[in-house]
């Protein structure tokens, strides 16, 4: 990139570009350590940053970093930040987006502008045919063990030096363990803060160069053959034997020859036998999906070279990005096993050998109809919903308890009782319908009745504990059972929402989803 074409910091700083930074903001976030909220951050506020970014004396306010709980027990970091910093780094990233969207690839889904995780699961449904491995590996603290060096690096293509001095100090920036050390200022030497603006798409740029590697290495390497090569016995399958042969021609009847022939691949289709090799060495397939650190490598060939492309993937992990890998968590799957999980779904491939009937006018005198068998083999993925995770999910969040014997049972929500009714139905509304969206292109949707119905009892027990209900019976014979709320002064009802059908119809929502990934199957990382 040209030095006329670079992101400048004097673009940053612009005061119009740091006014549409505010506006970019959240409202209703928590707060950084100065206690400042979006609502009273006055134009002579912006002045006054205006300023102090132009002098170059800005410093960041050390952000409050707090820790969330994560599903696997563990917990994640997140940082708040102040809110003059929210809006530089908001003015950073309006700069920032439009140069690095124009590099991104298109196997990166996660943190990026009109795409989501629907767009990624898409392409591994409709594309992702005939995958014998998959190749599944776990960044260890992503965000955490990032490299500053090797990240301004990678900036300065694309940025002046004041502006990557200006992210310098954001990544450099100290913070404050909240809980566990209030009084005391930490350095930030490694990582990019969850709960930035700008971390998202620096994350990613890291990541870029990852994903070079596979689409302009390891795809080409490992995408090699336009098709496999018929199976030994497949194009000799119609012959007669020499008996035959004698036979046919001593009865003389017209077509006959060709009438055996489709006799003989009928039976071949009806014994399941291929037509093409599965085990063609001049045949192979690679896939690849990324959103943000978790990604996800479709293969077909051999175990051992699955275990190969593993292992070079995680040495330019290691070597160009310094980043280490769980080895817990990282792992290959043959593409039968039914626990495959990705994006809040379960990836499952189910080889049928489907028989289908083909008409054939091909007689030798042009007259009759014959039917022959063909065999096409499906193996394409699938998504099915992970059912017993979602409940569990559920009861870290306060919706149910496990009983004695391991199952999972609707409880009261206590955080949510102090609330009106019609809060409390609407809220409840309001995860059913995201529940909905999210797994709107599910294969047997008919899964999520289990968890509608869990929702709406956990709704109803609410309300029981609110209005000192002994039972969700009690609730159901007071609001009946859509649990309709009335408001007599404004004359309204709230009514909890109940689907009338979950029929399966394969749609992926491309626009914004209602529930995120981190909402449904992940831990909530709010942004600012």
């Amino acid at each position: 990139m040209t030095t006329q074409n670079k992101i400048t910091y004097k673009n940053i700083i612009n005061i119009e570009n740091l006014r549409d930074g505010l506006k970019k903001t959240k409202n209703n976030v928590a707060p950084g350590l100065d206690g400042e909220i979006k609502t009273n951050f006055t134009d002579k506020k912006l002045e006054i940053l205006y300023k102090a970014l132009k002098s170059q004396k800005f410093k960041p306010t050390p952000v409050k970093r707090v820790n969330i709980p994560k599903p696997d027990g563990g917990t994640r970091p997140l940082r708040m930040a102040s809110q003059k910093d929210k809006v530089v780094q908001a003015a950073i990233l309006l700069q920032l987006e439009p140069v690095l969207e124009s590099i991104f690839l298109d196997c990166s889904y996660g943190g990026r502008p009109n795409r989501n995780c629907h767009h990624a699961l898409k392409n591994i449904k409709s594309k992702w045919q005939n995958v014998a491995w998959i190749i599944n590996i776990d960044i260890q603290k992503y965000f955490d063990t990032i490299n500053h060096d090797l990240l301004l690096s990678m900036l300065k293509e694309y940025c002046d030096q004041a502006t990557i001095e200006l992210i310098r100090k954001f990544l450099k920036c100290d913070y404050i363990d909240f809980y566990n050390h209030p009084e005391t200022l930490e350095k930030s030497e490694i990582g990019t803060p969850q709960g930035s603006l700008i971390s998202p798409i620096l994350s990613n740029l890291y990541l870029h160069h990852f994903d070079r590697f596979v689409v302009e290495q390891l795809l080409p390497e490992w995408n090699r053959g336009s098709e496999r090569k018929f199976i030994s016995g497949y194009q000799t399958r119609k012959n007669l034997s020499a008996e035959e042969k004698k036979l046919v021609e001593s009865l003389n009847i017209d077509g006959l020859t060709e009438a055996i022939g489709r006799l003989k691949h009928n039976e071949w289709v009806k014994k399941g036998f291929p037509a093409r090799d599965p085990e063609d060495d001049n045949f192979r397939r690679m896939h690849y999906a990324r959103y943000v650190d978790d990604f996800i490598i479709g293969f077909t060939g051999t175990k051992a070279e699955a275990e190969e492309i593993k292992g070079r993937i995680e040495a330019f992990l290691f070597d160009e990005l310094k980043l280490k890998t769980n080895e817990a968590k990282s792992y290959i799957s043959h593409s039968s096993d039914r626990d495959i999980k990705y994006l809040g779904f379960y990836i499952r491939y189910i080889f049928k050998n489907k028989i289908q009937k083909d008409v054939r006018v091909e007689f030798k005198d042009g007259e009759g109809k014959g039917y022959q068998f063909k065999s096409t083999a499906i193996n394409q993925a699938q998504l099915r919903i992970p059912t017993e995770l979602i409940l569990r999910r559920a009861v870290d969040r306060g919706y149910g308890k496990i009983r004695m014997n391991g199952t999972i049972r609707p409880s009261s929500c206590r955080k949510l009782s102090s609330l009106e009714d019609k809060q409390i139905v609407n809220r409840f509304s309001s995860i059913i319908r995201g529940l909905m969206e999210f797994y709107s292109p599910a294969n047997q949707r008919s899964d999520l009745w289990q968890i509608v119905a869990f929702y709406r009892k956990s709704c109803a027990l609410t309300l029981a504990d609110k209005h000192k209900l002994k039972t969700a019976a009690a609730v159901y014979k007071r609001y009946g059972p859509n649990l309709k709320v009335s408001d007599p002064v404004k004359k309204k009802e709230t009514v909890l929402f109940y689907p009338t059908t979950l029929k399966t119809t394969g749609n992926f929502k491309l626009g914004n989803l209602r529930a995120t990934l981190s909402e449904v199957a992940m831990d909530p990382i709010k942004g600012s």
